[in-house]
């Protein structure tokens, strides 16, 4: 049984949907844990960032992961596109895997590689607890392919990943939607609808991996040339990703212990969870105030 949440967004609603199985070897990621947990941004330019916002999403990300107390570390072996102005009382983290023009698999264009056959380096010299995956955008700029054979590929990225460490979490992304004159746009946007079917599949039952739905908080609009995101856009995607992570950490699975739910008295105070982009507004709005219970478990959101 797949344990759907759907969490929220500034710009709106993105779904996540954690698709590993539901048996006690598969353990959530830790948030909370004193050593840094070790995150992996990886694709290509829309993960590297590209016109007026050349850091992409990772700044965004790193601002709101440090802001709200979490201890986290970027790892790649690339430094390039720092923020073009960082005002924040701490460092950015620049490290990632994000690399300009490479496809899933197979060439595009002359200096260009591919993901697949750099992975295994990138992995080891890294040893990510977290991997946010984001590609498929160049295979169908640059090459005469089709929704089928990407999916296939990238099926056969995460079954290396998952080779090279079967307690990775990895974090899926649908890619940015594609303007019809930059490629096999309808090609890309049924494989978008497809990687969902690819990850919830029996294949990965036995594997910590999620898929962050962006499909309906963008449009073309959100791109500057049809391919990559404005700034508003990256900072949207940096706020799904940020969703998606809490939400498939220790800090977003459902308590082990068994919770109690009573009705609060007069003089109980009632444990509102702190409002944040993923799990407290949502709650909040499907629950609603007026039907509030007090829980003897404390939810990690709590104020207290």
């Amino acid at each position: 049984m797949k344990n759907i949440n759907l969490t929220l967004t500034s710009a709106g609603f993105a779904t996540l949907v954690l698709l590993g199985a539901t048996s006690s070897t598969v353990q959530a990621f830790s948030l909370t844990q004193s050593n840094p947990l070790k995150i992996m941004p990886l694709g290509d330019s829309n993960t590297r960032g590209r016109g007026e916002d050349i850091a992409g999403y990772r700044d965004d990300l790193w601002m709101l992961l440090n802001n709200s107390g979490f201890n986290v570390d970027f790892v790649g072996s690339a430094t390039t596109n720092p923020p073009n102005s960082w005002n924040q009382s701490y460092g950015f983290d620049r490290n990632h895997e994000g690399h300009g023009g490479y496809a899933i698999s197979g060439s595009t264009y002359a200096g260009a590689g591919d993901l697949m056959s750099n992975i295994d380096n990138w992995l080891n010299a890294a040893t990510p607890d977290v991997i946010l995956l984001m590609a498929g955008t160049n295979d169908f700029i640059f090459q005469n392919t089709t929704a089928q054979e990407t999916i296939n590929e990238l099926g056969t990225l995460i079954d290396k990943i998952f080779a090279w460490s079967s307690d990775v979490s990895v974090l899926i992304s649908s890619i940015a939607p594609l303007a019809p004159n930059q490629g096999l746009s309808q090609e890309a946007a049924l494989y978008n609808n497809m990687i969902p079917g690819l990850l919830g599949s029996d294949r990965y039952q036995q594997n910590n991996l999620s898929f962050v739905d962006t499909r309906n908080l963008f449009t073309l609009n959100d791109l500057y040339d049809g391919i990559h995101f404005k700034p508003q856009g990256y900072t949207t995607l940096a706020n799904a990703w940020f969703d998606g992570i809490v939400s498939a950490s220790n800090l977003g699975q459902p308590p082990k212990d068994p919770i109690v739910v009573e009705t609060p008295g007069p003089d109980d105070s009632v444990s509102i969870p702190e409002p944040t982009s993923v799990l407290g507004v949502l709650a909040f709005g499907l629950v609603g105030a007026g039907s509030l219970r007090k829980r003897r478990h404390v939810s990690p959101f709590s104020t207290r």
